[in-house]
């Protein structure tokens, strides 16, 4: 009995000790993870890629002992995916840091994932509930008593009043954050929100006002050297001059964004400042430098735009990978514990039956031999089962998932190119009517070289190259829409699938005519045309018959 009493004691020592050195691993791996989540948070405005690299090895590192570091993770790489424009993604990763942080209670990081989610919410285009998460973070910063916190909800929230044009209640919290901000002399927040309060008066037209702002603005960023935030200065004031006619005023501002982008090598900005030049000098008669600019622009809107799928792509694999591994690692831990777990009842089973075998060991020891092999064959069978299964969960998941990055990676796309197409077609329109003006006021030295960029700004015009590419990257998203469109009409015209497949896209009227090279009269007739030969009633909308598509 002594005997079997010390076996028991030496069995339930060699279990914890083993439990033990495990939860001493997993508290290095969670101390590891915390140490790339502040690096990584160090590198999101100037290195995003750095910084998603770090948060994903964190993630990979983080365990259900260490949730608020999972959580950060989390929220990180959601915050990449963000500033790449990958919405979709970037808000299933905030939504998992959510329910995390509520997990271990972290109300502040509460809030600012809440403040995350709204920006998200309002870019794919749910203001309601960006609205919503806003103020939720705000009642809770109110009840921390964080002053920083609540300065920046009141922001997000004036920003989003401002984009629902509702002015008063933008102005109201946007002047709070920049009372709180001037309180704890936040440099880096007091010119944000002056940035945005002259946003609000050039939205209403009073120019003069929103350039007092801007220039404030920019007097801050100078001082806290925020390269970012000075662009965005820089192309306001620049913007704002032309709006007032100050085109040499304009240039120049608009210059300093450009100068500022190269040395940055700000893609997007750099193709933002392009743009807005070419608009300046084709206001003041440049016609020829303004089509130079705008092809600049371009070059590099389109260079960006292939980068950036390159990012994203690359993103999303990244992303698969860790969804894998994390899968892995979750089964592995299922699957120690469920050993563990049997070693300790094997452990008891063993001690009780060492206790019990001096008395009955002659008539037991078959039988014990026998349930231990029932016990091991039942263990396999279930192991074996268990996997099959989970691995069928799996492929199935990654399937779906595959699918689902494809179809948001094309729809963006698709978004993309139409945007791109209708605003090369405004600007080249606007420069065309510009030039035809000019020679219809009389005679000109430059007669010729006017007709000439008339003419090239007529072949720019809805190329069919444009075209082909949107209706590869259209026939990818809306699967079979072309073919169900030649079964209810057979007989139509390219320009006519060309104008269904505009509705489709819910693109409105005046962008269509734009995308089309037509007037808006001329759009009427095709549409009526359209429904015509569609043999649509006149009480039926075109525009919903052809979404049933």
């Amino acid at each position: 009995m002594i005997k079997g009493n010390r076996f028991v004691l030496i069995t339930c020592l060699t279990v914890l000790l083993g439990c033990t050195e495990k939860t001493v691993e997993k508290s290095n791996d969670c101390k590891e993870a915390a140490a790339l989540n502040l690096r990584a948070d160090k590198f999101i405005a100037t290195l995003p890629d750095s910084a998603f690299i770090l948060a994903t090895k964190a993630l990979q590192l983080s365990s259900e002992n260490c949730l608020d570091t999972k959580a950060s993770s989390h929220q990180l790489i959601g915050k990449v995916l963000f500033k790449q424009g990958v919405y979709q993604e970037a808000l299933n990763q905030v939504l998992k840091a959510g329910e995390y942080f509520e997990a271990v209670g972290e109300l502040g990081k509460v809030a600012e994932n809440l403040n995350q989610l709204g920006l998200l919410y309002y870019n794919i285009r749910q203001p309601e509930l960006a609205l919503k998460q806003h103020l939720k973070a705000l009642s809770i910063y109110e009840s921390l008593k964080n002053e920083a916190g609540k300065a920046n909800s009141f922001g997000s929230l004036g920003r989003l009043y401002e984009k629902r044009k509702e002015y008063a209640k933008a102005f109201e919290y946007q002047q709070k954050a920049l009372d709180l901000y001037k309180k704890s002399n936040n440099l880096v927040g007091m010119s944000t929100i002056l940035e945005n309060l002259g946003s609000i008066y050039e939205d209403k037209e009073q120019f003069p006002i929103a350039l007092t702002y801007f220039k404030k603005s920019f007097e801050l960023t100078t001082q806290t050297r925020d390269s970012s935030l000075m662009i965005i200065d820089l192309n306001n004031i620049g913007d704002n001059y032309r709006k007032t006619g100050k085109y040499d005023s304009a240039i120049l501002w608009t210059n300093k964004a450009l100068n500022l982008a190269i040395r940055l090598k700000d893609k997007y900005q750099l193709s933002s400042a392009y743009k807005d030049m070419s608009k300046v000098y084709g206001l003041a008669g440049k016609y020829e430098a303004a089509y130079n600019n705008l092809e600049i622009g371009r070059t590099i809107y389109e260079d960006m735009y292939t980068t950036d799928a390159a990012k994203q792509l690359a993103l999303f694999q990244t992303l698969f990978e860790i969804e894998r591994k994390n899968h892995a690692i979750d089964q592995l831990e299922a699957n120690e514990r469920l050993n563990n777990t049997i070693k300790i009842l094997l452990s008891i089973s063993l001690g009780l039956i060492a206790l019990l075998g001096g008395v009955v060991i002659s008539r037991q020891r078959l039988k014990i031999k026998k349930n231990k092999e029932v016990i091991d064959q039942n263990q396999k069978v279930y192991t074996a089962e268990k996997k099959l299964m989970e691995a069928e969960i799996e492929n199935t998941h990654l399937h779906e998932q595959k699918l689902k990055n494809e179809l948001e990676t094309k729809a963006k796309s698709l978004t993309s190119h139409t945007l791109h197409i209708i605003s090369k077609n405004k600007i080249l329109e606007d420069i065309q009517q510009k030039l035809t003006e000019v020679l219809k006021e009389g005679p000109s030295d430059h007669r010729k070289e006017i007709k000439n960029v008339v003419k090239m700004i007529e072949r720019n015009f809805v190329q069919d190259k444009d075209w082909d590419d949107f209706r590869m990257i259209f026939e990818q998203v809306h699967q079979d829409f072309f073919h169900e469109l030649q079964k209810k009409a057979s007989d139509l015209t390219a320009s006519e699938i060309r104008l269904a497949s505009l509705i489709r896209l819910n693109i409105p009227s005046k962008d269509i005519a734009l995308l089309l090279g037509i007037s808006p009269d001329s759009l009427r007739i095709s549409r009526y045309r359209l429904r015509k030969k569609l043999n649509l009633d006149p009480d039926k909308s075109l525009t919903q018959f052809i979404a049933s598509i």
